[in-house]
């Protein structure tokens, strides 16, 4: 006996991309992009409040002291040379007005020289290297060193914005849009001791803002729509009911200098989130953006700005003034060149610092504003991150008008069954 057919169901929605497919994809990427108000932009664009955090972030003079290119410096001959060759290639890293170095600095830059020895090994050997031999070898040796003060998170769920254009007759904009979640390789979080005191306490504003009416009616919790939700931009709630800030996302690629694009565009929706996060709360600032790849390093900076009642987020790749007469886009650091690995640390180390120093400051500045400005009708409240399920235009449009969908089928699939006749056969009378 032969086993029955199963009956065929036509998908209820159609699958959604993954983040790394959107990013993958040049027309997936302009889809989303679009809809979450994003722009590619140039340095020059930044706004005059963020351009002293960028130039603090990135420049990146003066943090070896001379006397280690000494003679009578103690250290090991390849040091000396690591040193030495940094020097000739950046003079501006080395200053005589270090003078108070401590043994954790030297401890520190032997760290970074470690990893650019590691690198020369696997660049000098004939093996195929993963983006994992790249991460464990080179890139956790040096930059986790560097991250001392704050929380530096593998690996962690973001949740995506929520679209702010609305759309319509495009059969595939869900598939791109209904995208939840991301998952960057690394991000520089704000340690949860340094945002505690906005939560702990009933009069404190965490408190404040979940209970305000306006707040209240922008979300619920059934459909993790809710305030406790809004307060992080990660898709997992943190045990303790309150904020979280992230300061900088890195995206690692394999070793494929093409990805680097690729990584570009992914970081930036990890990015975007977080800037979207910021400005919900009323807080102004930069996030910044570390693709990694093949060796070679790049940033970007972004930021929001509103324009006809919309969040826009504007991005800006990273180029050294040096490099603005180039056509390049971006400026790259190569960690093959010792002065470009140490550059990268102490970039990695300022990111740290400014995340618990000026970046948190501005968080709590902020979220207190928001307390008051919402409470005098100042300003208003609204929700940012990715909820419920967009249904496909073609669908919502066949169900309104009484219209039947139309399944295109595969090959490989098989029509569904016909409808057996109920109608019963009538016996003929003898």
């Amino acid at each position: 006996m032969s086993e029955p057919k199963k009956k065929y169901k036509p998908p209820s929605q159609p699958r959604s991309v993954s983040a790394s497919e959107i990013a993958r994809n040049l027309g997936n990427f302009e889809t989303w992009s679009t809809y979450q108000c994003c722009e590619q932009v140039s340095l020059s664009d930044l706004p005059p409040e963020f351009q002293e955090d960028v130039g603090s972030l990135f420049g990146i003079t003066k943090q070896i002291p001379l006397s280690w290119l000494d003679k009578s410096f103690d250290c090991s001959p390849g040091f000396a040379k690591f040193i030495t060759d940094a020097s000739h290639a950046a003079p501006e890293l080395f200053s005589d007005e270090v003078t108070c170095a401590s043994n954790e600095l030297f401890e520190d830059v032997c760290i970074v020289f470690s990893a650019w020895k590691r690198l020369a090994k696997m660049r000098n050997s004939k093996e195929k290297w993963s983006e994992a031999d790249f991460v464990v070898n080179v890139y956790n040796v040096f930059r986790t060193s560097a991250v001392k003060e704050s929380t530096f998170r593998v690996q962690c769920a973001i949740s995506l914005p929520q679209p702010q254009d609305t759309f319509q007759n495009a059969i595939d904009v869900p598939r791109v849009l209904n995208t939840k979640t991301i998952i960057p390789d690394c991000a520089i979080f704000i340690p949860a001791s340094r945002t505690r005191p906005l939560s702990h306490s009933a009069k404190s504003p965490y408190k404040l803002l979940k209970k305000h009416p306006a707040v209240v009616s922008a979300g619920n919790a059934a459909k993790r729509s809710s305030f406790r939700y809004q307060s992080t931009p990660c898709a997992q709630l943190p045990d303790m009911p309150g904020f979280e800030f992230v300061s900088s996302f890195w995206e690692d690629k394999k070793p494929v200098h093409t990805l680097l694009d690729d990584a570009y565009r992914q970081n930036r929706m990890s990015t975007t989130a977080a800037v979207r996060h910021l400005h919900s709360l009323g807080i102004q600032s930069i996030v910044t953006g570390l693709i990694w790849a093949d060796g070679t390093v790049r940033a970007h900076v972004d930021w929001c700005e509103e324009s006809e009642g919309k969040a826009v987020v504007m991005s800006a790749p990273y180029i050294d003034s040096g490099d603005r007469s180039s056509s390049d886009v971006f400026h790259e650091w190569k960690l093959d060149c010792p002065s470009d690995m140490l550059k990268v640390y102490f970039l990695v180390r300022n990111i740290d610092q400014w995340t618990t120093g000026k970046f948190a400051e501005g968080v709590v500045r902020g979220v207190n504003q928001m307390v008051d400005k919402l409470s005098s009708n100042e300003r208003t409240y609204k929700p940012w991150k990715r909820v419920g399920d967009l249904a496909p235009p073609l669908k919502n449009k066949a169900l309104k008008e009484n219209i039947s969908v139309t399944t295109v089928l595969t090959s490989d699939a098989s029509p569904p069954p016909k409808p057996k006749s109920r109608r019963r056969r009538r016996r003929s009378s003898d």
